[in-house]
């Protein structure tokens, strides 16, 4: 289509007469409407998401020595509680060697079985000793995995044992619990994961009994699975 003279000048003057203002407030509403957005999902995730201690926290299952703790993922009982000055544990060619402590050991007996799927403890998240102050302390590396329940395969429908054993200081030992973590699931995946806490039983007068009569020696080659 051929623009006639006329018709040149008037879409001259029709571009000529816009207002560039006009344009400019365009983009700054724009702008101002994408702060505002972005604005109000900052505070939506600061008020309404999910805390981050709330994102990483553990359904807790709570029972004492002795007693059946069941969660969804697995199954554990607390057996017994021994303490030593002195303990054992091998190297790569199973070798046997003495360790021992300035502190205590304490030797958790326990026994565990899983609901829907194998697993083994990591010492990525292991299991823990949870103090009545709040200390944990977790399965002493001066043992090797061999000897302990970190060995084990935990089976759906079976019960297997092994110790966990801790090297803690002496005041750690009265009111203590075990807290015992599942490795994470490769299948189960679990908002809340669960632990089971374990009152040991160790009030004022049992803690005093067990230091007592904790022995020099404790071998555990000999009691190894």
């Amino acid at each position: 289509m051929t623009l006639t003279r006329a018709g040149r000048r008037a879409a001259r003057h029709s571009a000529a007469g816009r207002d560039p203002r006009r344009g400019a407030g365009r983009r700054i509403a724009a702008g101002l409407a994408g702060i505002a957005l972005a604005a109000a999902a900052v505070y939506l995730q600061q008020n309404h998401a999910m805390p981050f201690e709330q994102r990483v926290s553990s359904i807790t299952y709570k029972g004492r020595i002795g007693e059946i703790v069941e969660t969804k993922r697995f199954t554990v009982k607390v057996q017994s509680v021994a303490a030593a000055r002195a303990v054992d544990t091998t190297d790569y060619s199973n070798k046997v060697s003495k360790v021992e402590t300035s502190n205590i050991f304490l030797l958790v007996d326990v026994s565990a079985t899983s609901a829907r799927e194998p697993m083994r403890l990591s010492s990525l998240g292991p299991p823990v000793l949870l103090t009545e102050d709040g200390r944990r302390y977790r399965p002493t590396d001066k043992v090797a995995d061999s000897l302990t329940l970190f060995n084990r395969w935990i089976q759906p429908g079976f019960w297997v044992s092994g110790l966990l054993v801790f090297e803690v200081p002496r005041d750690a030992v009265p009111g203590a619990s075990l807290v015992f973590i599942p490795p994470n699931s490769a299948i189960v995946v679990d908002t809340f994961a669960p632990e089971a806490q374990v009152d040991l039983g160790l009030s004022g007068a049992a803690a005093d009994r067990l230091l007592s009569q904790a022995e020099d020696y404790h071998s555990l080659v000999s009691k190894s699975p």
